[in-house]
């Protein structure tokens, strides 16, 4: 009888661990659904949610270079204002919409040491690019750009600035200038009228610094220009941004002018110029 009793509590006993046992692998396994399941969950909140904008900027070969010279005298730079037209996708890979304020081109001469940078002030379409008739252009305003979605667009950059300051005085004031010139040296130039010619004559002319300064240009006949390409957005606004936000790195170019000369850019011609690399 004894060894009855001590059998059954044995089973008894077993069956007890076994139910244990079970009940444990039990708690485990809804823990670990649970836990997979509260990951998935954060992850989709991040990624619909959460994410902060992240840029991603893609800069075609296709850049067209012209001088502008629409402008009245008081404004424009003797020879024109230089113009590149740049076609640009931005791409938001993030949930939270992006805000982009301007866009920056800095172009470098390693030739003659010039550097200028150039600013966004009109986008345009493709009837821009047209030999005949009207060539519209709209104001460039600042963009915003979705979460999940990107834009694309074609943008005129004008000049803010130059290494050389006297590059953008106004064409009225280099009249001035010339004129001035003409009047000093009238008996030099033996009645011709072209600075040029006095410029053959006598290259060394202290005059001729500054006269070379108002004709300057970043870009000229067989040159080599490098540029960087920057977006500008407004300052973080928090500390998740600041902490998560992802800084968009500058795109680079090296462009080679072709085999063009003054005269046919001062005549309004669309040239095309040839890439020599692209990366980010």
């Amino acid at each position: 009888m004894a060894w009855f009793q001590r059998d059954r509590a044995k089973a008894v006993g077993e069956s007890a661990n076994e139910i244990a046992r079970a009940s444990q692998s039990r708690s485990f396994a809804s823990t670990v659904i649970a836990g997979t399941a509260l990951v998935f969950s954060g992850f989709s909140l991040w990624e619909t949610s959460l994410k902060q904008a992240d840029l991603s900027v893609y800069v075609t070969g296709v850049v067209t270079y012209e001088r502008d010279q629409t402008a009245d005298a008081s404004i424009m730079p003797a020879g024109g204002f230089e113009v590149l037209a740049i076609p640009i996708t931005i791409a938001n890979s993030g949930a939270r919409d992006a805000a982009v304020l301007a866009l920056q081109l800095d172009v470098n001469n390693p030739k003659t040491g010039l550097a200028a940078r150039f600013e966004a002030t009109y986008s345009v379409d493709g009837a821009y690019f047209a030999k005949t008739g009207a060539r519209p252009k709209a104001p460039f305003s600042a963009l915003v750009i979705a979460g999940r979605s990107g834009w694309t667009g074609t943008l005129l950059f004008y000049p803010v600035s130059y290494s050389n300051e006297k590059v953008l005085t106004p064409g009225r004031k280099v009249a001035a200038f010339n004129d001035a010139l003409r009047k000093k040296y009238a008996k030099e130039m033996g009645g011709s009228s072209s600075i040029s010619t006095l410029q053959e004559k006598y290259p060394d002319l202290p005059e001729f610094v500054d006269y070379d300064s108002y004709y300057a240009k970043v870009l000229n006949q067989n040159d080599k220009v490098q540029l960087a390409l920057k977006l500008i957005r407004p300052p973080s606004s928090g500390w998740l941004e600041r902490v998560l936000g992802t800084p968009v790195q500058p795109i680079t170019l090296t462009l080679d002018m072709p085999d063009i000369s003054d005269y046919q850019l001062s005549r309004g011609e669309l040239v095309r110029l040839r890439t020599a690399t692209a990366r980010l």
